[in-house]
């Protein structure tokens, strides 16, 4: 049965960051039909946008969504994105996907990645990378989900958690793996550089698995080295050389390390290089100075050979390695290659960072508290604290650190979301574990409200440019992101005068103002204040 939708009056942002016009849009089914003075015409469903900007559907480019998809309480939780305009989600980052999955490896990356799961946990009721595209299918989807597929993945699935150089043949299957997925639909090569497995990897296991890519012209999505160490030049150049010998886009995720300093100055003049160079490198960022990510990032990566039950038996049961495991912590300073330096990155020991998810009872008083305010608690050290604690939680915590209430720190935040080639995305972590992150509840509409309109720091249409066509090109999305005829009808509607984030780290389950309606393929899945669970118009969308 076919249907109509008319949204009269309304001031379309077409997502290309051109100035706003005035005009009607005509859906038909599951696309834009005609955009223009459509007064005269009639339509099953007309929706008056007078005062309203029409605008594509936003996409978040970096989630960490994906495991919870397969739940059917990813609804639930996803209501929250759609409420701030939110129709397509991009997973597989920082990687680790869901798929391709070997299952004799599948307990260690539910107790590492744990953060990423449903709070009940994940069968894994497929294989392959098509597999489970099917199965997303299956059980239906609230949002449009793309799905990079993640190297520390397709690592664990190959050899575990073993800390050395894969062997050729290993590259090889990996490098089979990541094609069988790229054929299935997969959207391109994400990489963890700083989480096991990935953190064991060298140059040139990255280069040659990335070659996979160069007769797809798919990029190469990494979360680098170095992240928060002076090490990040290093990093950025190391990502850059593998996305120029294979011909492929780089997109840099949450690129923001560096600080203000050299560091940063000279990651950005590689960039810059290489862009002049014929290099395509784009970069997203989150808008908060703050980030989160597992707990078990902040130990030795060497502590992890051989899997998750080698790591709790060497710091259970082994004085003299939990002694040295906190004599890294305390000392050990990154070099580069960090193959050479027992793997270090540049994460170490924050006695600052919150810590949550915890599951025992006795423990989950400390939901959210600084790892120095629990010491303090349990007098005990700080160190001390947080590994009893991974011990006792089996691994399932996640730690949430950076700046909070900063206002220096969210101007840097600003001035990174400034860039003409910056997307946004939430990073998400915990979603089903009742996170306090705002970017839950109010990543785009921080950025519309407080950033582009209150602060002036883009216009915008140049800020849904970001959320929408952005991100589609970024990405290599087709049909979407753009308003114009025959596109995809991905749309959301809110009111420019007061579209806002309410959520904060110390209110944080605050819906976002201002989203009046969002259209997902034609369906209307928000009409003002109310939610349609059961509208499951979300489609899960295949590279080909």
């Amino acid at each position: 049965m076919s249907n109509n939708i008319l949204i009269k009056n309304g001031l379309v942002m077409d997502g290309t960051g051109k100035p706003a016009f005035k005009a009607d849009v005509l859906i038909h089914d599951d696309r834009i039909e005609e955009i223009g003075d459509l007064q005269r015409e009639d339509a099953d469903i007309m929706i008056e946008a007078d005062g309203l900007v029409v605008a594509p559907g936003f996409i978040d480019v970096h989630s960490h969504l994906d495991f919870l998809l397969p739940s059917p309480r990813h609804v639930q939780v996803l209501e929250t994105w759609i409420r701030q305009g939110v129709t397509t989600i991009i997973g597989g980052n920082c990687g680790y996907s869901p798929a391709p999955i070997n299952h004799d490896h599948a307990d260690d990356i539910s107790i590492y990645w744990n953060f990423a799961l449903p709070y009940d946990g994940l069968k894994f009721q497929w294989t392959s990378m098509a597999e489970f595209l099917d199965y997303l299918e299956k059980v239906g989807q609230v949002l449009n989900v793309a799905i990079l597929t993640g190297h520390n993945t397709l690592r664990t699935n190959v050899m575990g958690f073993e800390a050395r150089f894969a062997k050729q043949d290993e590259i090889n299957e990996m490098k089979w793996m990541l094609n069988e997925s790229i054929e299935a639909g997969s959207f391109g090569l994400s990489l963890g550089l700083e989480y096991v497995p990935g953190i064991f990897s060298n140059t040139d296991e990255l280069l040659d698995l990335a070659s996979v890519l160069s007769s797809y012209g798919l990029p190469i999505v990494p979360h680098t080295r170095a992240l928060l160490s002076k090490l990040y030049a290093k990093a950025i150049e190391e990502v850059i050389l593998v996305a120029e010998k294979n011909k492929i886009p780089l997109h840099i995720s949450h690129h923001a390390g560096g600080g203000i300093g050299r560091t940063r100055k000279l990651a950005l003049k590689a960039i810059q290089e290489a862009i002049d160079r014929g290099v395509k490198i784009s970069h997203d960022n989150l808008p908060w100075p703050n980030t989160s990510t597992t707990a078990l990032s902040e130990f030795p990566p060497w502590l992890f050979d051989g899997g998750m039950v080698k790591f709790f038996e060497r710091l259970k049961g082994d004085r003299q390695i939990r002694k040295q495991t906190i004599l890294e912590l305390k000392q050990f300073i990154p070099k580069w290659p960090p193959w050479e330096n027992k793997y270090w990155t540049g994460r170490g020991f924050n006695a600052n960072a919150l810590v949550a998810g915890f599951r025992i009872k006795r423990n989950k008083r400390f939901e959210n508290w600084k790892i120095n305010d629990i010491a303090e608690e349990l007098n005990k050290d700080p160190i001390d604290t947080l590994i009893d604690l991974v011990i006792e939680e089996n691994g399932r915590l996640y730690v949430i650190t950076g700046q909070f209430g900063n206002p220096v720190a969210e101007d840097f935040v600003s001035s990174l979301l400034s860039d003409p080639n910056c997307s946004i995305g939430t990073d998400i972590v915990a979603a089903d574990f009742k996170t306090i992150s705002p970017v839950a509840y109010g990543a785009f509409t921080k950025v519309l409200g407080e950033i582009a309109r209150d602060k002036g720091i883009i216009t915008q249409e140049e800020a849904v440019r970001k959320m929408t066509s952005l991100p589609a090109k970024q990405m290599q999305i087709k049909d979407r992101g753009i308003l114009s005829k025959d596109a995809i009808a991905d749309i959301t509607i809110f009111n420019p005068k007061i579209v806002k984030n309410r959520s904060s780290y110390t209110s944080p389950y605050q819906p976002s103002e201002g989203i009046e309606y969002v259209l997902i393929n034609g369906k209307i899945v928000l009409n003002k204040d109310i939610f349609y669970p059961k509208v499951l118009a979300g489609r899960v969308l295949r590279r080909n």
